[in-house]
């Protein structure tokens, strides 16, 4: 998914065309080459995309002119194009634009000065590293000394915005909690393009890690030295760990498969594949209990000689929403829609206009349960800074709103995109690269308290075999709706539960009568029916279902400890609560009788006395790597601060008799993090976000 795209690292010097060496060619001329050789070669590279070996090259260079403001300057762009190491780069353009020159020989052996294009790229470490005044001072450096036809201008002018947004959104942070998913599934590889299911128990996310066997090592990047993508899904444990994430078997190691979208039932998944050279949108079903070899999608236009990168469908499947560089948009990659058709196929796909799309990129559309926000990413004038997530409502007249950033430190100034929520729209996934990363790029969960959806039920629950087999594939749900006034894809629409579990859920209207079938969609034969009205508050609702199928009568049946009778359950869904505190050096307790924990318990205490019967509060805890002389080892120190959180919270809650044993506290982490020790602690910018006890609800 990742494409090369050199910005103008030497745009007006000659195209040399040459096939590609390999290793031992390369590290041959590291060897033995001239210095001339060198330089000749690793422009070459660079300019033709084999990056890793430029970098091998100009890695020889600086150990023969240590301080050429020329060999610093390609190193750092090196590490920034190949690696996005913008921190570590920043010590290479620093030097770099000691010395810059607007006529810069690229090929000249003599040459000693960096292009002025040193300065675009030292603003761009600094913006990523979220030093907005130095990449201001630089990007201005840039335009004031490069020449007029260089095709980073408007970028650099872009930037300069993107600071100025950036300056507004850090002094005005919203309120959420972020976090690094972990090692488990974020590695040294790049990990990326995470889709959560709408229950929050599958993550499905596309690596670049390598096979056990090393049967992808031959089928490396040559021009990045990566291997190629493939599609992995990660179960959520009981103890709300990520498991040993699961390659999916339609993966092959010379293919580049790049998760995209996940069906509600989660038995198709959506992929981008590039084999063609432009990049289409491909889609895998789930039958004969395995993922089948990945098919091209063939609905009305949606793929092109373009290049398609993203797709998704509604979640109630009556819109497609796909991302294309076409012709005709509004510039870049544009957001496109098609609508299902009564007959189920789809109308001859839109832009979204101006509201959504830019003369810029916009990518990775999402639609919230309830349809009615769109998330998606834009690197345009609403970034602070690469890409951003930014969001759009549905209006009542069927377009979108404006759309909106949503704010620092959701966003960062960095590339922040594939985001997906579960259900509730509180909490989602996306990609981001971050300082706390394991790789290049890497996967985060936030927390939010602003974007859940409202006025929704949701009919959701679980569908068991009496004898504990497979649920057989062809077991569906009929749905139809009592409604005049809907659409007619709104009046009938079937669902599957989920093979594994039996999970099953859709979104419906509050207000609306409902007819449920249960059934063979083989053969269409019913084998039990009900209906219920959904309620007509604002608020979310769950109306639950748990059932048994016996499999040889094809007859369902309630279980026998509970109604005999199909009574509709309504859910009261309580929002899950956060609560995070960054410790000064070796400080470990709080106290529940003020500050921000005292709200937050009166919060749980409000849900309680509300009606709901019990919460589990969630401890996270951490310490950074600055040495503890207190408490001899940091192991030992964020091991205290999770156990004082916990006997804390349970004393405060089991000493009243109106919520005891109704609040159950576990320690789920307690973790040593964050950057290694260098004899700097008192850097607290650098070591305080990991010093901290973080509580969550469930």
């Amino acid at each position: 998914m990742r494409i090369i795209k050199l910005l103008s690292f030497f745009f007006f010097l000659p195209f040399i065309v040459q096939s590609q060496l390999t290793d031992a060619q390369v590290l041959n001329i590291v060897q033995n080459g001239s210095e001339q050789q060198l330089v000749t070669e690793n422009s070459r590279m660079t300019q033709e995309g084999y990056l890793y070996h430029a970098e091998m090259l100009a890695d020889k260079l600086l150990t023969i002119k240590p301080e050429s403001s020329n060999y610093n300057y390609r190193k750092g762009y090196l590490m920034l194009e190949i690696r996005k190491e913008y921190e570590n780069a920043i010590p290479f353009f620093e030097k770099a634009v000691k010395d810059v020159d607007a006529n810069y020989d690229m090929y000249g052996v003599n040459e000693k000065s960096s292009p002025t294009d040193a300065y675009f790229h030292l603003a761009t470490c600094y913006h990523l590293n979220e030093n907005i005044d130095g990449a201001k001072e630089n990007y201005e450096k840039f335009l004031a000394s490069t020449k007029s036809k260089s095709e980073l201008i408007p970028v650099a002018k872009l930037r300069l915005i993107q600071c100025e947004q950036a300056k507004q959104m850090m002094a005005a942070p919203v309120n959420v909690y972020l976090k690094n998913i972990g090692g488990t599934v974020n590695g040294e590889f790049p990990d990326y393009a995470p889709v959560i299911s709408l229950d929050g128990s599958s993550l499905y996310f596309t690596s670049r890690r390598p096979w056990e066997n090393g049967s992808t090592e031959s089928f490396r990047d040559p021009a990045i030295n990566q291997y190629p993508e493939d599609v992995y899904v990660s179960y959520m444990d009981y103890d709300s760990s990520w498991m040993t994430p699961i390659r999916l078997e339609f993966c092959t190691p010379e293919r580049n498969e790049a998760t995209i979208a996940v069906s509600t039932d989660e038995r198709r998944i959506y992929l981008y594949e590039d084999s063609t050279g432009s990049g289409d949108i491909y889609f895998t079903d789930f039958y004969g209990s395995k993922f089948n070899d990945i098919k091209v999608v063939e609905d009305n236009d949606v793929n092109t000689k373009y290049w398609e990168t993203h797709c998704m469908v509604s979640p109630d499947r009556s819109r497609m929403y796909f991302v294309s560089d076409r012709p005709g948009g509004f510039g870049g990659r544009d957001i496109y829609m098609s609508k299902r058709k009564n007959d189920s196929t789809w109308s001859n796909p839109i832009n979204l206009g101006p509201r959504v799309n830019t003369a810029y990129d916009e990518d990775a559309p999402f639609v919230s349960v309830d349809n009615k926000k769109l998330y998606f990413s834009s690197n345009g004038d609403k970034s602070i800074g690469g890409f951003d997530i930014l969001v759009c409502d549905l209006l009542e007249d069927g377009n979108w709103s404006e759309s909106k950033n949503i704010g620092y430190p959701f966003n960062s100034t960095n590339d922040d995109i594939f985001y997906t929520t579960t259900i509730d729209g509180l909490r989602g996934y996306m990609t981001s690269f971050r300082k706390d990363g394991k790789g290049e790029k890497d996967i985060y969960e936030i927390h939010n308290d602003f974007l859940g959806v409202n006025n929704l039920a949701v009919f959701k629950g679980k569908i068991k075999t009496t004898d504990g087999s497979q649920l057989p594939e062809d077991f569906a749900i009929n749905v139809k709706l009592t409604c005049d006034d809907c659409e007619e894809y709104e009046k009938n629409k079937t669902i599957y539960p989920r093979l594994r579990d039996g999970l099953f859920m859709t979104g419906l209207k509050p207000c609306k009568t409902y007819k449920i079938a249960y059934f063979n969609a083989t053969d269409n034969l019913s084998m039990y029916e009900e209906s219920f009205t959904t309620k007509c508050d604002e608020s979310y609702q769950e109306i639950y279902r748990e059932l048994f199928l016996d499999v040889p009568t094809r007859t369902i049946s309630v279980p026998k400890d509970t109604v005999t009778e199909m009574d509709t359950v309504y859910v009261i869904a309580y929002k899950n609560l956060e609560f995070m505190h960054y410790f000064e050096y070796n400080k470990n307790k709080l106290s529940t009788s003020k500050g921000d924990l005292k709200d937050f318990v009166k919060q749980i205490e409000a849900q309680l006395k509300e009606g709901r019967k019990s919460i589990t509060i969630n401890v996270y805890s951490s310490a950074s790597h600055v040495p503890t002389k207190t408490y001899e080892t940091n192991e030992k120190l964020t091991q205290i601060r999770a156990e004082n959180m916990k006997y804390d919270l349970q004393t405060y809650f089991e000493s009243n008799p109106e919520f005891k044993d109704r609040v159950n506290v576990v320690i789920v982490s307690a973790i040593v993090d964050g950057p290694e020790y260098v004899k700097d602690g008192r850097n607290t910018k650098k070591y305080r976000p990991y010093q901290f006890v973080g509580l969550k609800t469930e």
